[in-house]
C-alpha cells in the first residue's frame, strides 16, 4: 500500500512540475507576444505622462500643491517603468533571442532590461543602450522627486500658531485641585 502511495505521490510531483514547465514556456511564448502588442500603447502613455509630470513639476513651485505633484510624478514612475521594462524585453528578444530572456526573467523579472542594455553594448547599437539608460534613469528619478515632493508637502509648522496659553496645572507636585480651590 505504501509502495502505491508512492508511485502516486511521484507522477503527481512529475505531472506538477510539467505544468508549471508548460506553463512557464506559454507565459514565455504568449506573454512577450501580449507585451510587443500593447507596447505601442504604453509608449503613447508615457509620452502623455512625462508632459504630465512636466506640468505637475511647475505646479510644485507652490506649496499646496506639492504633495499632489509629488504623487502623480510618484505613479507615473510606475508607467516608465513598464514601458522601459517592455523595450528591455523587445531588445532582449531580438538581439539575444528567448533564451537570454528566461534568464532576465529568472532575475528577478527586471532582469531583461540590463541583458538588453548588454545585448545593445555588444552588438553595437548605441542608440538602444542610450534609449534604455535614459529611461531606466527617468523611471528611478521620477520614484525619488515624487516621494520627496509628496513628503515635503506633508509637512506642516511644528511650532504652534497661538503661544497664549494658560498652564492649568498646578505649580508644586503635592498640591492637588482641590488645594487650589
Amino acid at each position: 500500500m505504501n509502495a502505491l502511495k508512492a508511485i502516486g505521490g511521484t507522477l503527481l510531483g512529475i505531472v506538477i512540475f510539467l505544468g508549471i514547465t508548460l506553463a512557464a514556456i506559454f507565459f514565455f511564448i504568449f506573454g512577450t507576444s501580449v507585451a510587443l502588442h500593447i507596447a505601442p500603447f504604453i509608449y503613447w502613455l508615457t509620452g502623455i505622462v512625462l508632459v504630465i509630470d512636466v506640468i505637475a513639476l511647475l505646479a510644485a513651485i507652490t506649496h499646496p500643491a506639492r504633495t499632489v505633484s509629488g504623487i502623480i510624478i510618484f505613479v507615473s514612475s510606475y508607467i516608465f517603468g513598464v514601458a522601459t521594462w517592455i523595450y528591455g524585453l523587445a531588445v532582449t528578444l531580438h538581439l539575444w533571442g528567448i533564451f537570454a530572456v528566461i534568464i532576465g526573467v529568472v532575475l528577478g523579472g527586471v532582469g531583461v532590461v540590463p541583458i538588453g542594455m548588454l545585448a545593445a553594448i555588444f552588438h553595437g547599437e548605441w542608440d538602444i543602450f542610450f534609449t534604455l539608460l535614459i529611461m531606466v534613469g527617468l523611471s528611478i528619478a521620477s520614484s525619488i522627486i515624487g516621494a520627496l515632493l509628496a513628503g515635503s508637502g506633508d509637512k506642516e509648522e511644528t511650532t504652534p500658531k497661538h503661544t497664549n496659553v494658560i498652564d492649568m496645572q498646578p505649580i508644586e507636585d503635592d498640591r492637588t485641585w482641590k488645594d487650589i480651590e
